[in-house]
């Protein structure tokens, strides 16, 4: 995780603090006993409590000036929204692609590949 460059001892202080805090959130050890589901307590500075467009804060906090960098790639590298269901995911993806003008391409992957039952040589 590169996130102390060019800081203060004091911010790379919080860094190592909030780090720490998601390196254990992944591991489960922050919170209620696991069984699948949790309750967790997010620090108040880590909360958004100023909007009522939550997604849209999140976005604009992220990702700020996003259309003036759409083509520097290391502006999308060093920024990442996580999220816990791929519900919000979608709906971060969907408010994401409505801000770029033009038309949406959908591109198909597979996992795994169709065994032929002809070999081509």
């Amino acid at each position: 995780m590169r996130l102390t460059v060019d800081s203060q001892t004091s911010d790379i202080e919080q860094t190592r603090i909030f780090a720490n805090w998601i390196l254990h959130l992944g591991e489960g050890k922050v919170g209620s006993v696991n069984d699948g589901e949790a309750i967790i307590d997010i620090p108040d500075e880590l909360l958004i409590t100023d909007s009522t467009d939550l997604i849209t804060a999140l976005i604009e906090f992220v990702y700020p000036s996003i259309l003036v960098d759409v083509k520097n790639s290391s502006y999308f590298q060093e920024r990442a929204i996580l999220a816990p269901k791929h519900e919000v995911v979608q709906d971060i993806n969907d408010r994401l692609l409505s801000l770029f003008p033009g038309d949406e391409k959908d591109y198909l992957s597979s996992d795994s590949l169709c065994e032929s039952e002809h070999l081509h040589e």
